[in-house]
C-alpha cells in the first residue's frame, strides 16, 4: 500500500523531469542517452528536432568538406558543407529542392579539362537567384546573372582551381554568389 510520503516523492520526481530552466550551467558533465535529441521551440511556437549524431556533425568541421569525384544528388544533411569538385571526368550535382537556410559552397579543386562541372535544380526547376564575379576585367563584360536559371557551370577549359559558387536558400529560391578567374569561367543558365 502506498504512503503519503511514496506518493510526495513520486510527486516531486515528476516535477523534477518535467522542471524547465531559463538557463543551465554545467560544470563538469551532461550526460544524453545514445537516442537523445534537443528540441529548439521558436519565439514563434515552431519547433525544430535535432539528433545528438546530427549535433555532433554539424559541430565536426571535419564533416563540412567533401570531395565530389562523381554525379551526386545533395540532401539537406549536406547542408553547410564544401564541396571541393576534384575529378578528371567531370559530372553533374544535384541541390536538394530549395528550403530555407540550405547552403552550399562549391569550389573547383581539379579544373575541368574534358567536360564542365554542373549544379543543377532537382526537376530542372528554375530558382536559382543572382551572378558571378569575374575577376578578368580587360573587356567590358559583366559577369553572369539570372533570376530564374536551373544549371551552373564551370565551363571546360575555361574554369580554374579556385573558382566557386556559394548558394543559399529562403525555401523557394536558391540564391547565386560566386568568383571566377576567368571570363565565361562560370556560366548560370536556364537550361529548360
Amino acid at each position: 500500500m502506498a504512503t503519503s510520503s511514496d506518493h510526495d516523492q513520486a510527486l516531486g520526481l515528476r516535477r523534477f523531469f518535467n522542471i524547465s530552466f531559463r538557463k543551465l550551467f554545467v560544470s563538469k558533465l551532461l550526460r544524453l542517452g545514445v537516442n537523445s535529441s534537443i528540441e529548439v521551440v521558436e519565439s514563434d511556437g515552431t519547433q525544430t528536432s535535432i539528433s545528438l549524431a546530427e549535433l555532433k556533425n554539424a559541430l565536426d568541421s571535419s564533416s563540412s568538406v567533401a570531395d565530389l569525384t562523381a554525379a551526386s544528388t545533395l540532401t539537406a544533411a549536406d547542408s553547410g558543407k564544401t564541396l571541393f569538385l576534384n575529378s578528371a571526368t567531370e559530372f553533374a550535382t544535384t541541390l536538394p529542392a530549395p528550403a530555407a537556410g540550405l547552403r552550399f559552397r562549391f569550389v573547383v579543386k581539379a579544373a575541368p579539362a574534358s567536360a564542365s562541372y554542373t549544379v543543377v535544380t532537382a526537376s530542372s526547376a528554375n530558382v536559382l537567384i543572382g551572378g558571378i564575379n569575374e575577376l578578368e576585367v580587360d573587356t567590358g563584360d559583366d559577369g553572369p546573372y539570372i533570376a530564374d536559371g536551373d544549371t551552373i557551370t564551370f565551363v571546360d577549359g575555361t574554369a580554374v582551381v579556385g573558382d566557386y559558387v556559394d548558394l543559399v536558400s529562403d525555401g523557394t529560391s536558391w540564391y547565386v554568389s560566386g568568383q571566377a578567374k576567368a571570363d565565361g569561367g562560370i556560366t548560370l543558365t536556364q537550361a529548360s
